[in-house]
């Protein structure tokens, strides 16, 4: 392996002209902002900073992988002569910065001619089809401010016939501005232009497989390759696939499964389990891994499909409505094989729903939870399919559900509290019908809600109730922010009655969007709040009940929850 220096002007070259790109199985772009602004400073700084050396991989024709060009840089026009293994994250920020390449910011540093020159991010946005703010785009009021456009210090003549054009339009025709800005912009030029970057070199021929070893084991500056990462180089590598491109037909089959986590991670999760194994880490890094991932790829994409469409059916449209993650990986792999269409579907439709809220409301996913979603699947496949024994997660006994006292303790359901968010889940599964405009709760409705205190959490204070009793799952309902907005300090008995005047319902009106929460009307009106979580937690725990054994509970099923004589 050799290593040389190449400035960043000859590297730029090189980007241009498509003589170095990125093999498909590369990451995306993974930096933030402080990231982008840290490597521009280290190079501007006089004397610079080293920011690491660059990793490629000498290539001919025809090239071991298939390849793309830097995110911002042309269509290569030439055949490439190396690909880059590690550094990409480097590589694109600089062309994408110094090219102003972003659409959503721009880069400035200060024209104050320093040793430690400070580089700063400015968020941008369109307005009216104009870039916003403006003056980042106006040469004079960016030098009033004292700073210059990073795109100005592009080396080559792009670079430097946008400095010379910008320059003129900021000094405005005065020749001490004019002397000013040259003699600054001139000198940080020059330091990006000279600045070596470092790089080792694969030699011409290098086994592709050695190749895939080195950049698995090599990490990029501060952002380490994950599991996914080293998959999609697996995969591309036994099969000659871009494991991107599925991930990409995955999220454009089943579009509502990135607001449960990153498509590709919970996909290689499904797939581990549909192959018997634990989705852990070890498992994929397995040499077989990606090849049986691929394998199994569409049963992935129907089990992923048919597991979110479920998971809507029982009005949970998101990873924050989701009790416990595993759940949507079990799932996943359960439906890849259900039966499709009549009663075979519905009676796996009844099981699903008993191993959803069963998982949700026992502490079966609490530990190790990443083995029991393998034995569950298995368990539940046979048990679906041939009457195999009653699956451990189904069994009372070895996955015993809480009673109604135990759910006092669910936490606040916006914080990762497992049985807060199935109380939550459990009371929006009721229809969750809004306090002011009764639209039921739905994926549409879902961006309208707010975590709201039935007993406001000023009121409770007051009384001296302890914060953990008062940020409790019985305590909330994810209501529409108007709705929370007028409640302020008041107690329930009295924001619900000026809620009703206000919006000229009855009373039974009021009591019939409070019960498809799961919330006890009388008891709320009560303004007792020991006695309003004692009855509400016995009307969660009945649809918990419900739902646990296989029951369609929803608005229809109401009446089970009207508290009895």
């Amino acid at each position: 392996m050799e290593a040389r220096n190449r400035t960043i002007e000859e590297w730029f070259t090189w980007i241009h002209q498509g003589l170095v790109v990125l093999p498909r199985f590369q990451r995306f772009e993974a930096w933030g902002l402080g990231q982008i602004e840290g490597i521009l400073e280290n190079i501007l700084r006089k004397p610079a900073l080293p920011v690491g050396a660059l990793l490629v991989l000498a290539v001919g024709s025809p090239p071991p992988f298939h390849a793309r060009p830097i995110v911002g840089a042309p269509k290569p026009s030439v055949p490439p002569t190396c690909h880059l293994l590690d550094g990409q994250q480097r590589l694109t920020a600089l062309w994408r910065s110094l090219s102003d390449n972003y659409e959503d910011v721009s880069f400035f540093v200060a024209a104050d001619g320093g040793a430690e020159p400070d580089v700063q991010a400015v968020r941008r946005y369109r307005k009216k089809d104009q870039r916003h703010p403006l003056w980042c785009d106006i040469p004079a009021e960016a030098w009033a401010r004292k700073l210059l456009p990073v795109r100005l210090l592009r080396p080559g003549d792009v670079g430097a016939q946008a400095f010379e054009t910008w320059m003129q339009e900021a000094a405005g025709g005065d020749i001490a501005t004019l002397m000013a800005i040259n003699k600054v912009g001139t000198d940080l030029r020059h330091r990006v232009a000279s600045y070596p970057l470092p790089f080792l070199e694969l030699p011409l021929g290098t086994d592709k497989n050695v190749a895939l070893d080195v950049f698995i084991k090599m990490n990029t500056m501060n952002t380490a390759l994950s599991a996914f990462d080293i998959v999609v180089a697996q995969v591309e590598a036994a099969i000659d696939e871009s494991l991107h491109q599925k991930v990409e037909g995955l999220k454009a089959l089943v579009p509502d499964l990135a607001d449960f986590g990153e498509p590709g991670e919970i996909a290689m999760q499904v797939a581990a389990v549909l192959a018997g194994k634990a989705p852990v880490r070890a498992t994929f890094l397995t040499e077989s891994f990606g090849k049986e991932l691929i394998a199994r790829w569409p049963l992935v994409e129907k089990g992923l499909r048919r597991a979110v469409d479920f998971l809507a059916e029982e009005r949970i449209f998101a990873s924050d409505l989701l009790p416990a993650d595993p759940l949507l990986t079990l799932l996943g792999a359960f439906w890849a094989s259900a039966p499709d269409g009549k009663d075979g579907e519905g009676n796996a439709r009844r099981l699903a729903r008993r191993a959803l809220w069963t998982g949700s409301f026992s502490e079966r996913y609490q530990k190790t939870s990443a083995t029991r979603t393998e034995l569950d699947h298995r368990q539940l496949v046979a048990y679906r399919d041939a009457g195999g024994p009653l699956p451990d997660l189904l069994d009372p006994v070895l996955t015993p559900l809480p009673e109604a006292a135990a759910l006092r303790s669910a936490g606040w359901p916006k914080t990762r509290d497992r049985l807060g968010r199935a109380v939550l889940a459990a009371s929006l599964r009721l229809g969750g019908h809004d306090f002011a405009d009764e639209a039921p709760f739905s994926r549409a409705t879902l961006k309208r809600r707010e975590y709201h205190h039935l007993f406001p959490q000023a009121f409770l204070t007051e009384r001296g109730v302890p914060r953990r009793a008062i940020f409790t799952a019985l305590n909330c309902a994810l209501i529409s922010w108007r709705t929370n907005r007028t409640i302020s300090a008041k107690p329930p008995s009295v924001y619900m009655a000026e809620r009703a005047g206000e919006l000229q319902l009855t009373e039974a009106q009021i009591d019939r969007r409070l019960l498809t929460h799961a919330i006890p009307p009388a008891a709320l009106r009560s303004d007792d709040y020991e006695g309003f979580l004692e009855e509400r937690a016995i009307m969660i725990h009945k649809a918990m009940s419900q739902l646990c054994a296989g029951e369609p509970f929803d608005f229809t099923a109401l009446k089970e929850l009207q508290p009895t004589d």
